[in-house]
C-alpha cells in the first residue's frame, strides 16, 4: 500500500460521476457509457495499487460491470465497489498505523 495515498481525489472524483450516473440513468441517457468507463478506471487504478483493498467477490463484480456499462445494476455495483474499497483502504490505514 502507499501509505501516503489516500486517493482522496479518486473518490472525490467517483462522487461526482456517481452523481451524473445517476441523473443520466433516470433519464435513461445512453451518454452514461463514458462515464461508467471513468468509474471503471477510477476503480481498477486504486485496486491495482492497493492489491489488499479488493473487495468480496471483485474480480466477478468488476467482469460483471465491464460487461453491462448500460445497466443500473452494474451502476449500483459499481458504487457498492467504491464504498467497499474506501472501507478496506480506512483499514489498512488504520493497521498500517498500529505497527
Amino acid at each position: 500500500m502507499h501509505p501516503k495515498n489516500d486517493f482522496s481525489s479518486e473518490f472525490a472524483e467517483w462522487d461526482i460521476l456517481q452523481g451524473q450516473l445517476i441523473k443520466l440513468f433516470k433519464e435513461n441517457n445512453n451518454g452514461r457509457t463514458d462515464l461508467m468507463e471513468r468509474g471503471i478506471i477510477l476503480l481498477e487504478q486504486i485496486v491495482v495499487n492497493v492489491n489488499q483493498a479488493k473487495p468480496i467477490n471483485f474480480s466477478e463484480r468488476f467482469d460483471f460491470i465491464i460487461k453491462n456499462k448500460n445497466n443500473y445494476a452494474a451502476f449500483r455495483q459499481l458504487d457498492e465497489l467504491f464504498k467497499e474499497t474506501k472501507k478496506k483502504l480506512a483499514r489498512l490505514r488504520v493497521q498500517l498505523k498500529d505497527k
